[in-house]
């Protein structure tokens, strides 16, 4: 089901509702292009007499290039009446006419009059808008600007009372294919799965839309959750049972749905969509290959539906530029106010102003993949300060350390960007080091090594963050070149308590020292832990007791100029 025949069979439908007449059908100039609706049980009958007479209104349309009515249509002059006929020609965006819209009353209904050839003129214009919009490219589907056009029409004409339902379905394990078999077969796994839900949504009054990725969504129109629930299941069956030919294999397929209530005027498209996406990825969290439906009483719906809402006030807060660098100092533990650089850090600043910590939406932005935006913000970001920083008279280079995330490690394209802000701001690798955690590099390790060779040879540094806690430390530490190597905070909270946690970070500053890295202690919140820092000789602290976060543009003021790089 393709986007132009999903989007005629369901302005067929309207156009049946709205008009009030026994069947509808849509006729091009191509014989085989021929849609029609009829809820009646003579539908069968009724196609093939539409189809008869088709080329004939077909021609009239052509002459007229207007709506026209035909009250008394006869086979054959002095014939028996077979029915009354609203025709409206379709015109492409051209001019050219791409087919008509036939409305049939039996012959014992009311007669069209001019209110209805006026409904039937806009309904024909509807219809060359509706065709006018693209679909999408991998599955020939409605594109999602195309579907919230034609759910907000169709929910429009059935009103507050009904009760419709929205389906959203995410492919399980689509990265698995991508990364065993490239995206092509990826691509090709996407476009097997929509045309297994097209199939099986034949027979339904359904509107079928890939949102982008691996995601798909569904409007079933004037149909109460419970039935969308069956139809979920049945569409879930319909994938299962495709799988993906790699080779002389075959790659199993599945899917999760979510199913959401949706009334016009009571909740938006977005509210319910959102709604289906919290159920869709608890079935998830439950398995895979499931339906389930949005409960507001489920407390991991709960979750998910308030990482949805902070993500949409985060991507709100990003596109708005609502959004700051902070910086925190790295200092030596061995020489009184020596600021060895500063850690950037990311501030969101909410719609009534007041700031929002890291903490209250990085784990969100981590599961809607928001991370590699993130990270592109603040080098652009950061970069601009430094660049404009270093146009003053009298300043001294500032050393930033920039977290990255494993999304962004792994994007093929951020080595080739980054080098280009490099060249564009003309800030020199030297004041940079990038902050990986040893979970990320060690899972994306081709592409470390790549953007530490690369990055590397224009003097930028790298630190491993939070080590500690991943699980192939030692076993990967040596094939990656870092210069630093950061402690995880969980060792250093209770170091003056904890006899373990001693050992352990006196046990990584050796290590660190024999491989030539310096090491950095995290959440030195007291005098005391510096101390005793001290002599478990690791070299750099930073946190609370060494200093507090502050915007980057203050650090760079001239009246903190004595705040720069050791």
């Amino acid at each position: 089901m393709d986007s132009a025949t999903s989007t005629i069979r369901q302005f067929l439908i309207e156009a049946q509702r709205r008009i009030g007449c026994h069947a509808t059908a849509f006729a091009s100039g191509a014989r085989d292009d021929f849609h029609s609706h009829c809820p009646s049980d003579d539908a069968r009958d009724v196609e093939e007499m539409l189809r008869g007479i088709a080329n004939t209104f077909l021609l009239q349309a052509r002459e007229s290039n207007s709506p026209v009515i035909r009250n008394r249509v006869r086979y054959e002059d002095g014939g028996p009446m077979i029915g009354r006929f609203l025709v409206a020609p379709v015109f492409e965006s051209s001019g050219e006419p791409a087919g008509i819209v036939m409305m049939y009353r039996l012959s014992a209904e009311n007669a069209f009059e001019q209110s209805d050839l006026k409904t039937g003129s806009q309904l024909s214009r509807q219809l060359a808008s509706l065709l006018s919009l693209p679909a999408d490219p991998v599955t020939g589907l409605i594109a999602r600007g195309s579907f919230e056009k034609l759910v907000g029409w169709r929910l429009k004409s059935l009103g507050e009372r009904a009760s419709s339902s929205v389906l959203y379905g995410d492919i399980d394990q689509l990265h698995v294919v991508n990364d065993l078999f490239g995206f092509e077969a990826g691509d090709r796994a996407i476009a097997v799965v929509a045309n297994a839900l097209a199939g099986a949504l034949a027979n339904d009054d359904a509107v079928l839309s890939r949102l982008s990725g691996d995601r798909f969504t569904i409007f079933l129109p004037d149909c109460p959750l419970a039935q969308a629930q069956r139809i979920a299941s049945r569409l879930r069956d319909a994938v299962q049972a495709r799988s993906l030919p790699v080779g002389d294999d075959k790659y199993p397929l599945s899917i999760c749905f979510g199913a959401a209530t949706l009334r016009d005027g009571e909740r938006s498209f977005d509210h319910s969509l959102a709604g289906a996406e919290v159920a869709c990825k608890a079935a998830k969290d439950r398995g895979r290959n499931r339906v389930e439906i949005y409960e507001v009483s489920d407390t991991s719906m709960i979750r998910r539906r308030d990482d949805i809402s902070i993500v949409g006030r985060l991507r709100s807060a990003l596109d708005q530029g609502r959004y700051q660098i902070f910086g925190q100092p790295i200092a030596s533990l061995l020489t009184p106010d020596s600021v060895h650089r500063y850690e950037m850090l990311l501030r969101i600043i909410d719609e009534k102003g007041r700031m929002v910590l890291p903490s209250h939406f990085m784990s969100s932005a981590t599961r809607y993949q928001l991370l590699p935006q993130i990270d592109r913000l603040v080098v652009i970001d950061v970069l601009k300060h430094l660049r404009d920083a270093g146009a003053r008279p009298g300043f001294k280079p500032l050393h930033v350390s920039i977290n990255l995330s494993g999304p962004t490690i792994s994007d093929d394209a951020f080595l080739d960007w980054m080098q280009m802000q490099l060249d564009e701001s003309g800030v020199s690798g030297e004041w940079l080091t990038f902050e990986l955690t040893e979970t990320a590099a060690v899972s994306n390790m081709g592409q470390a090594q790549l953007l530490m060779s690369k990055l590397g040879a224009r003097g930028c540094r790298f630190a491993i963050d939070d080590f500690g806690t991943g699980l192939s430390s030692l076993t990967h530490l040596k094939n990656l070149q870092f210069s630093s190597l950061k402690i995880d905070g969980s060792f250093i909270r209770d170091l003056l308590h904890n006899e373990r946690s001693q050992s352990l970070v006196g046990a990584i500053a050796q290590l660190a020292g024999a491989m030539g890295m310096e090491t950095i202690a995290e959440y030195v919140e007291t005098p005391e832990i510096c101390m005793r820092l001290i002599e478990l000789e690791v070299q750099y602290g930073q946190g609370y007791a060494i200093g507090k976060p502050r915007p980057l543009n203050g650090i760079l003021a001239p009246a903190a100029g004595l705040l720069h790089a050791s």
